[in-house]
């Protein structure tokens, strides 16, 4: 019984000894595994995968950019060190990029008046923009070309083309409002005479890019007579002219907030802006919106229209002939003050009232 106990305690010291051995040696055992692992995926150039292990076994975590890789990955781990017993993959998948549409349509504007050009929309990259501007400023000076193009991918090919085409031909206009949407060029404006306006369309034309289609509507000012005395009409509409600026000098018509519709508070002015109409009825009156720099500038230049014919609407209703009135919206493009202020952005937000007679 004796010899029993002893031999008994004897294994017990035995198992307890090769316990502390194991115990001493597994942790080193892996650090060898997961530092052979991690080496080899990495000279593989699989950076991305995390490994962990628990004893011999060896776990894969990580983003894998395709599924090739991730069983690569696995493969890698199981065969490259020695030792490693099972491997658990619970690598994923990346999922691949929403492809992103271009923006329909793609857009760029030019808008000269008085000697001062505005350039707005979408060029594909810096290099674009500055062939755009430099053009342009080389024909009407530097100073006066405002830039609000944004870098938006997705233009056409030759769309540089065409609005260096269109920039370089600044300097031949009194006045211009020129359009590139997606492919289709469109240029209204007007020349001094019509060699000038000849030799502009087929400027134009010879540089217009393969593929795109083109519209010019370019107009020579009729030849006038020395000025005589203003006849009747002429002189009602200047003061129509003068009354309408006084009365939105000193007040304006106000909108709710985004919308075209006119606060009760502007009613008062919009009656008076009224009268005046009915004083030179041989008149074609404009009612011109504008807004701030805020938001779209297809928001803006929406919103600005929307505006001006909820006002041609109301001057209707009020016994305003509606064939003397014609609404246009001008956006963000014609500020009169800094859209960097507050007081300066309250400015830009107005309706404005541009007097002719009919059929001038």
């Amino acid at each position: 019984m004796k010899k029993l106990l002893v031999l008994l305690l004897g294994a017990i010291a035995l198992a307890l000894l090769i316990w502390l051995c194991l115990g001493r040696h597994v942790p080193a055992i892996e650090k060898d595994l997961i530092n052979c692992t991690a080496d080899s995926l990495n000279r593989a150039g699989i950076d991305w995968a995390k490994v962990g292990i628990s004893g011999r076994d060896v776990t894969l975590s990580g983003v894998a950019p395709s599924a090739e890789l991730r069983v690569k990955a696995e493969e890698i781990a199981r065969s490259s060190c020695s030792g490693v017993r099972t491997v658990d993959n619970a690598v994923t998948v990346a999922q691949p990029a929403p492809a992103v549409a271009p923006p329909s349509p793609y857009e760029m504007n030019f808008v000269l008046e008085d000697g001062d050009v505005v350039i707005s929309g979408m060029v594909p990259d810096e290099e674009t923009r500055e062939s755009v501007i430099q053009a342009a400023g080389q024909r009407v000076g530097a100073d006066r070309v405002q830039d609000r193009l944004q870098i938006v991918a997705g233009a056409p090919a030759g769309w540089r083309e065409a609005a260096v085409d269109i920039a370089a031909s600044l300097d031949q206009f009194s006045r211009m409002n020129a359009a590139v949407v997606d492919t289709n060029v469109r240029v209204t404006g007007t020349v001094d005479s019509e060699a000038t306006r000849s030799q502009v369309e087929q400027s134009l034309s010879a540089g217009l890019p393969n593929g795109f289609s083109h519209r010019w509507e370019i107009a020579v000012p009729e030849s006038r007579p020395v000025a005589e005395p203003e006849p009747e009409p002429v002189a009602a509409a200047t003061g129509c002219q003068q009354r309408f600026n006084e009365l939105l000098a000193r007040q304006s018509i106000h909108f709710r907030t985004s919308s075209a519709r006119i606060s009760k508070r502007s009613y008062p002015l919009l009656d008076e802006l009224a009268q005046v109409a009915s004083e030179c009825p041989e008149a074609r009156i404009r009612i011109e919106g504008h807004t701030d720099s805020r938001g779209s500038e297809r928001f803006n230049l929406n919103l600005s229209q929307a505006r001006a014919e909820s006002v041609v609407r109301y001057l209707i209703g009020k016994g305003v002939a509606a064939s003397r009135l014609e609404a246009v919206g001008y956006g963000e493009s014609r500020p009169v003050a800094d859209n960097g202020t507050a007081a300066g952005r309250a400015r830009n937000r107005r309706i404005e009232f541009n007097v002719n007679l009919q059929g001038n």
